[in-house]
Protein backbone atom coordinates (compact mmCIF):
# COMPACT_ATOMS: atom_id res chain seq x y z
CA UNK A 1 0.00 0.00 0.00
CA UNK A 2 2.98 2.52 0.77
CA UNK A 3 5.01 1.92 -2.43
CA UNK A 4 4.07 3.71 -5.54
CA UNK A 5 5.59 3.99 -9.06
CA UNK A 6 6.75 7.35 -10.31
CA UNK A 7 6.05 8.20 -14.08
CA UNK A 8 8.03 11.59 -15.73
CA UNK A 9 7.24 13.53 -18.81
CA UNK A 10 9.76 15.75 -20.40
CA UNK A 11 9.76 18.28 -22.84
CA UNK A 12 11.54 21.42 -23.27
CA UNK A 13 8.52 23.25 -22.40
CA UNK A 14 7.64 21.07 -19.29
CA UNK A 15 9.17 18.81 -16.81
CA UNK A 16 6.51 17.15 -14.86
CA UNK A 17 6.52 14.08 -12.44
CA UNK A 18 3.52 12.37 -11.07
CA UNK A 19 2.06 8.86 -9.29
CA UNK A 20 -0.58 6.91 -8.68
CA UNK A 21 -1.46 7.33 -4.01
CA UNK A 22 -2.44 3.83 -3.47
CA UNK A 23 -3.10 4.37 -0.08
CA UNK A 24 -5.98 6.56 -0.64
CA UNK A 25 -7.95 4.17 -3.13
CA UNK A 26 -10.02 2.33 -0.25
CA UNK A 27 -10.85 6.52 0.52
CA UNK A 28 -12.38 7.51 -2.79
CA UNK A 29 -13.23 4.15 -4.14
CA UNK A 30 -10.81 4.85 -6.91
CA UNK A 31 -7.28 5.84 -8.08
CA UNK A 32 -6.03 8.79 -6.87
CA UNK A 33 -2.70 11.29 -7.67
CA UNK A 34 -0.11 13.11 -6.57
CA UNK A 35 2.15 15.34 -8.93
CA UNK A 36 5.89 15.36 -7.30
CA UNK A 37 7.53 18.00 -8.83
CA UNK A 38 6.71 20.36 -12.12
CA UNK A 39 9.10 22.86 -13.66
CA UNK A 40 7.37 25.23 -16.72
CA UNK A 41 10.57 26.08 -18.99
CA UNK A 42 8.90 27.74 -21.86
CA UNK A 43 5.21 28.74 -20.13
CA UNK A 44 3.63 29.47 -23.86
CA UNK A 45 4.50 25.69 -24.89
CA UNK A 46 3.64 23.72 -21.61
CA UNK A 47 -0.16 23.22 -22.05
CA UNK A 48 0.48 20.70 -25.08
CA UNK A 49 3.43 19.38 -23.06
CA UNK A 50 0.38 18.93 -19.65
CA UNK A 51 -1.52 16.61 -21.90
CA UNK A 52 0.26 13.55 -21.89
CA UNK A 53 -0.53 13.78 -18.08
CA UNK A 54 -3.95 14.57 -18.59
CA UNK A 55 -4.50 11.56 -20.57
CA UNK A 56 -2.49 9.33 -18.06
CA UNK A 57 -5.20 10.91 -15.56
CA UNK A 58 -8.03 9.93 -17.74
CA UNK A 59 -6.38 6.51 -18.32
CA UNK A 60 -6.25 5.44 -14.60
CA UNK A 61 -9.88 6.83 -14.15
CA UNK A 62 -7.26 9.17 -11.17
CA UNK A 63 -10.51 11.36 -9.37
CA UNK A 64 -8.52 13.30 -7.58
CA UNK A 65 -4.73 14.74 -8.20
CA UNK A 66 -3.03 16.85 -5.50
CA UNK A 67 0.23 19.27 -6.07
CA UNK A 68 2.29 20.91 -2.95
CA UNK A 69 4.70 23.82 -5.03
CA UNK A 70 7.15 26.00 -3.29
CA UNK A 71 5.95 29.48 -2.47
CA UNK A 72 7.57 30.93 -5.40
CA UNK A 73 6.63 28.74 -7.94
CA UNK A 74 4.01 31.13 -9.01
CA UNK A 75 4.75 30.25 -12.83
CA UNK A 76 3.62 26.68 -12.08
CA UNK A 77 0.70 27.44 -9.79
CA UNK A 78 -0.54 29.83 -12.37
CA UNK A 79 -0.09 27.22 -15.31
CA UNK A 80 -1.72 24.50 -12.83
CA UNK A 81 -4.84 26.71 -12.46
CA UNK A 82 -5.53 27.13 -15.89
CA UNK A 83 -5.45 23.63 -16.70
CA UNK A 84 -8.23 23.15 -13.62
CA UNK A 85 -6.22 23.01 -10.44
CA UNK A 86 -7.95 25.01 -8.01
CA UNK A 87 -5.74 26.59 -4.83
CA UNK A 88 -6.89 24.73 -1.40
CA UNK A 89 -3.86 26.29 1.36
CA UNK A 90 -0.98 27.13 2.38
CA UNK A 91 0.85 24.55 4.49
CA UNK A 92 2.84 25.19 6.49
CA UNK A 93 6.27 23.16 8.43
CA UNK A 94 7.11 24.72 11.97
CA UNK A 95 10.41 23.43 13.12
CA UNK A 96 11.36 23.43 17.01
CA UNK A 97 14.84 23.05 18.55
CA UNK A 98 15.90 23.13 22.49
CA UNK A 99 13.76 20.80 23.95
CA UNK A 100 15.32 20.82 27.08
CA UNK A 101 13.05 23.82 28.59
CA UNK A 102 10.30 21.29 28.12
CA UNK A 103 8.79 19.60 31.25
CA UNK A 104 6.92 16.39 31.87
CA UNK A 105 3.46 16.70 33.03
CA UNK A 106 3.06 14.00 36.09
CA UNK A 107 -0.62 14.12 34.83
CA UNK A 108 0.34 12.58 31.49
CA UNK A 109 1.70 9.72 30.33
CA UNK A 110 2.65 9.13 27.10
CA UNK A 111 3.42 5.76 25.55
CA UNK A 112 3.35 3.57 22.54
CA UNK A 113 0.18 2.73 21.18
CA UNK A 114 -1.06 -0.53 20.89
CA UNK A 115 -3.15 -2.41 17.99
CA UNK A 116 -6.02 -2.77 20.21
CA UNK A 117 -6.34 1.15 20.14
CA UNK A 118 -6.08 1.39 16.28
CA UNK A 119 -9.84 1.39 16.51
CA UNK A 120 -10.61 4.25 19.38
CA UNK A 121 -7.67 5.91 17.99
CA UNK A 122 -8.86 6.31 14.61
CA UNK A 123 -12.33 6.91 15.64
CA UNK A 124 -11.31 10.32 16.90
CA UNK A 125 -9.59 10.93 13.90
CA UNK A 126 -13.00 10.71 12.14
CA UNK A 127 -14.40 13.20 13.96
CA UNK A 128 -11.95 16.18 15.24
CA UNK A 129 -10.66 17.39 12.08
CA UNK A 130 -12.34 20.37 10.31
CA UNK A 131 -9.56 22.42 8.35
CA UNK A 132 -8.15 19.90 6.55
CA UNK A 133 -7.66 19.95 2.50
CA UNK A 134 -9.95 18.03 2.08
CA UNK A 135 -12.03 18.97 4.49
CA UNK A 136 -12.26 22.17 3.01
CA UNK A 137 -12.14 21.75 -1.00
CA UNK A 138 -15.93 22.48 -1.94
CA UNK A 139 -15.46 19.24 -4.23
CA UNK A 140 -14.46 16.77 -1.93
CA UNK A 141 -16.40 17.60 1.64
CA UNK A 142 -15.61 15.95 5.34
CA UNK A 143 -17.12 12.97 4.65
CA UNK A 144 -14.31 11.62 2.88
CA UNK A 145 -11.89 14.12 4.57
CA UNK A 146 -12.69 12.26 7.58
CA UNK A 147 -12.76 8.93 6.18
CA UNK A 148 -9.39 9.80 5.18
CA UNK A 149 -8.23 11.02 8.76
CA UNK A 150 -9.62 7.88 10.67
CA UNK A 151 -7.50 5.62 7.32
CA UNK A 152 -4.57 7.58 8.47
CA UNK A 153 -4.45 6.06 11.85
CA UNK A 154 -5.04 2.62 10.79
CA UNK A 155 -2.39 2.81 8.12
CA UNK A 156 -0.40 4.14 10.69
CA UNK A 157 -0.39 0.88 12.61
CA UNK A 158 1.05 -1.40 9.55
CA UNK A 159 3.60 1.25 8.12
CA UNK A 160 6.87 0.25 9.36
CA UNK A 161 8.04 4.46 8.95
CA UNK A 162 5.90 5.46 11.40
CA UNK A 163 4.99 4.86 15.24
CA UNK A 164 1.59 5.65 16.90
CA UNK A 165 2.04 7.55 20.87
CA UNK A 166 -1.31 7.74 22.93
CA UNK A 167 -1.59 10.30 25.78
CA UNK A 168 -3.17 9.27 28.85
CA UNK A 169 -4.82 10.97 31.55
CA UNK A 170 -6.47 8.87 34.81
CA UNK A 171 -5.80 5.80 32.17
CA UNK A 172 -8.00 7.37 29.15
CA UNK A 173 -6.43 8.50 25.93
CA UNK A 174 -6.49 12.20 25.93
CA UNK A 175 -4.15 12.64 22.56
CA UNK A 176 -2.61 10.43 19.95
CA UNK A 177 0.41 11.37 17.55
CA UNK A 178 1.36 10.16 14.59
CA UNK A 179 5.07 9.99 14.66
CA UNK A 180 8.48 9.84 11.95
CA UNK A 181 11.49 9.97 12.42
CA UNK A 182 13.96 11.53 9.84
CA UNK A 183 17.08 10.64 11.52
CA UNK A 184 17.92 9.34 15.25
CA UNK A 185 17.96 13.02 16.78
CA UNK A 186 14.48 14.62 14.37
CA UNK A 187 10.90 13.72 14.76
CA UNK A 188 8.09 14.59 12.29
CA UNK A 189 4.32 14.74 13.83
CA UNK A 190 2.27 13.66 10.53
CA UNK A 191 -0.86 13.63 12.29
CA UNK A 192 -1.68 15.04 15.86
CA UNK A 193 -5.30 15.08 17.59
CA UNK A 194 -6.67 15.44 20.75
CA UNK A 195 -9.64 13.28 21.60
CA UNK A 196 -13.12 14.61 20.82
CA UNK A 197 -14.55 17.20 23.23
CA UNK A 198 -11.00 18.24 24.74
CA UNK A 199 -10.45 20.92 22.80
CA UNK A 200 -10.29 24.61 24.33
CA UNK A 201 -9.41 24.23 27.61
CA UNK A 202 -5.72 24.72 27.46
CA UNK A 203 -5.59 20.77 27.83
CA UNK A 204 -3.82 21.08 24.19
CA UNK A 205 -0.64 23.24 25.45
CA UNK A 206 -0.34 20.52 28.19
CA UNK A 207 -0.21 17.54 25.69
CA UNK A 208 1.76 19.30 23.02
CA UNK A 209 4.64 20.28 25.68
CA UNK A 210 4.40 16.90 27.63
CA UNK A 211 5.46 15.13 24.05
CA UNK A 212 8.52 17.63 23.55
CA UNK A 213 9.58 16.91 26.91
CA UNK A 214 8.89 13.22 26.10
CA UNK A 215 11.03 13.44 22.98
CA UNK A 216 14.08 15.03 24.84
CA UNK A 217 14.09 12.12 26.83
CA UNK A 218 14.59 10.12 23.97
CA UNK A 219 17.50 12.44 23.01
CA UNK A 220 15.59 13.88 19.83
CA UNK A 221 17.52 17.68 19.07
CA UNK A 222 14.25 19.06 16.76
CA UNK A 223 10.49 18.28 16.21
CA UNK A 224 8.73 19.44 13.11
CA UNK A 225 5.03 19.13 11.80
CA UNK A 226 2.75 20.20 9.18
CA UNK A 227 0.04 22.82 9.43
CA UNK A 228 -3.16 23.96 6.96
CA UNK A 229 -3.32 27.47 6.66
CA UNK A 230 -6.71 27.32 7.38
CA UNK A 231 -5.96 26.05 11.35
CA UNK A 232 -5.07 29.06 12.83
CA UNK A 233 -5.63 28.61 16.22
CA UNK A 234 -3.21 25.66 16.48
CA UNK A 235 -0.56 28.34 14.56
CA UNK A 236 -0.90 30.45 17.53
CA UNK A 237 -0.30 27.31 20.12
CA UNK A 238 3.17 26.51 17.88
CA UNK A 239 4.37 30.24 18.19
CA UNK A 240 3.61 30.20 21.98
CA UNK A 241 5.81 27.10 22.01
CA UNK A 242 8.66 28.34 20.06
CA UNK A 243 8.21 27.00 16.72
CA UNK A 244 9.75 28.97 13.79
CA UNK A 245 7.89 28.67 10.05
CA UNK A 246 9.71 28.61 6.93
CA UNK A 247 7.96 29.54 3.84
CA UNK A 248 4.98 27.46 3.15
CA UNK A 249 4.15 25.35 0.43
CA UNK A 250 0.84 25.74 -1.96
CA UNK A 251 -1.65 22.89 -2.22
CA UNK A 252 -3.64 22.32 -5.34
CA UNK A 253 -6.40 20.19 -6.04
CA UNK A 254 -7.58 18.67 -9.64
CA UNK A 255 -10.94 16.46 -9.87
CA UNK A 256 -10.37 15.32 -13.54
CA UNK A 257 -14.09 13.89 -13.28
CA UNK A 258 -15.50 16.59 -11.62
CA UNK A 259 -16.09 17.09 -8.38
CA UNK A 260 -16.99 14.29 -5.70
CA UNK A 261 -19.59 15.68 -3.67
CA UNK A 262 -23.05 16.91 -4.26
CA UNK A 263 -23.71 20.58 -4.20
CA UNK A 264 -25.14 21.70 -1.03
Amino acid sequence: MFNYVEERSESNALSITYHLTPWDEPIFEGNTAAIASIHVRVEKDAAPAFESFRNWCMQNQTKLVSCRLAQDQLTECGFLERQGFRFIELNYRPIVVGLSRFSDDTEITICEALPEDCGEISGFAEQIFTTGRLHVDPQIGPEIGNRRYGMWVENAFSNPNQSVLKCLMEGCIIAFFVVEQPTPVSRFWSLIGLAPGLGGHGLGRRVWQAMLAFHHREGVEEVSTSISSHNVAVHNLYVSLGFRFPAPSITLHWCPFGALRSPA
